[in-house]
């Protein structure tokens, strides 16, 4: 049973009387060569020191915890199923989930490549799962694609790593943007990733553009420098509507939703109007804006139009008469039915329902036909 808490309690509560002392307890050493006949093997023979006493006592209690957890049941809150502590995977933040679903969790992360999402799949917890949870949930393939993956998220989010272009090891980037690759021997620009140039600046992609060109009208094999030119126009693209994250220089691009961006590979924070590392939302009350002009219309055109139809819907009910207005089914807002059309929309809870019926409407083909409901009838 779980020892530590009951025992603090009763030392300190009633010790002395049970013991037979009033006020206080005089401790003197005890005979070291004194040894007991039978007994509890566990009681030491010795004063031992607290540092050697409270760890053994700790790790009693973290065995008897441990015990009751395996053999009591429990609530995974991810699948909302109830099972013994046998099944459930426990994580060093002392959070736990069932087996089932804490592979189903790690295999998704591994497989769609987020390795550094891998964390504990509670909301308010960020701890990372350790390696040797993973390696009982996943198998020996899937565990190794892990490991590389990691290694290449790691190597990503490091500053001064860079590829070579011609074999694709990692190399470390020297104080002067130029790195030599340990494998090919190949010494390159660390920035354009061309050869090395000493005290000549980095070509731009257009100007890189222009000499390709100007190569492939007199080269032979003109299909490798059409490779590199496409590979050229490609990046220039990308990043004309991307930011490069300011951690890892990963180009991102942001297709909807507000300036503040996660780059998906090194997990930082960064502004996408100034490209600055950020922390949380204050960043934006300077200069930076939150959302871009063009969102908030894109936002609120959806609600305009939703405004237009509620207000020419009511109009419409409060001219006509009490016969012509319907109830719709769900939300009880009355509408109107236009002309002989029996099919309604409600302009309050956005779904279609039936004039004749009363009920709701989710193909149109399938309720209105030879064997349901006539779409078009004359008005009561």
């Amino acid at each position: 049973m779980e020892v530590i808490y009951q025992w603090v309690q009763r030392l300190q509560s009633s010790s002395l009387s049970y013991l037979g002392f009033d006020d206080e307890i005089i401790l003197r050493k005890a005979d070291q060569t004194y040894a007991q006949d039978g007994g509890d093997k566990r009681a030491l023979t010795y004063n031992a020191p607290p540092d050697v006493t409270i760890p053994r006592i700790i790790r009693y209690n973290d065995d008897k915890r441990h015990e009751a957890f395996l053999y009591a049941i429990h609530y995974c809150t991810i699948c909302f199923s109830e099972f013994p502590g046998v099944d459930f995977i426990k994580l060093p933040c002392h959070h736990f989930f069932c087996q089932k679903c804490m592979q189903t969790y790690c295999k998704m992360h591994v497989k769609e490549g987020t390795v550094v999402k891998l964390l504990c799949p509670d909301t308010k917890c960020g701890a990372v799962v350790p390696p040797n949870i993973l390696k009982r949930l996943l198998g020996e393939d899937e565990f190794e694609r892990w490991e590389t993956l990691l290694l290449q998220r790691t190597l990503d989010a490091m500053v001064d790593v860079v590829y070579c272009p011609r074999c694709q090891t990692a190399c470390l980037e020297d104080a002067g943007d130029e790195a030599v690759c340990p494998s090919c021997l190949f010494s390159f620009c660390a920035l354009c990733r061309e050869r090395r140039h000493v005290g000549v600046e980095c070509l731009s992609a257009e100007e890189k553009i222009q000499i390709l060109e100007e190569r492939q009208k007199s080269a032979r094999t003109k299909g490798d420098i059409q490779k590199l030119m496409d590979e050229v126009c490609t990046i220039k693209e990308i990043l004309k509507d991307a930011k490069q994250c300011p951690h890892c220089k990963m180009a991102i691009s942001k297709i909807e939703g507000c300036n503040k961006m996660t780059c998906w590979n090194c997990g930082r924070f960064f502004c996408y109007q100034c490209s600055a590392a950020i922390s949380g939302y204050d960043h934006f009350n300077g200069d930076c804006v939150i959302f871009d002009e063009a969102e908030i219309d894109r936002w609120q055109m959806p609600m305009n139009r939703r405004l237009h139809r509620m207000v020419v819907g009511q109009a419409q009910v409060a001219l006509l008469a009490r016969g012509h207005a319907y109830p719709y089914p769900t939300c009880g807002q009355a509408i109107r039915k236009i002309g002989n059309n029996n099919h309604l929309y409600c302009w309050s809870c956005n779904q279609h329902c039936c004039a004749l019926c009363r009920t709701s409407v989710q193909k149109m083909s399938q309720h209105f036909g030879p064997t349901g409901c006539k779409q078009h009838t004359e008005n009561p």
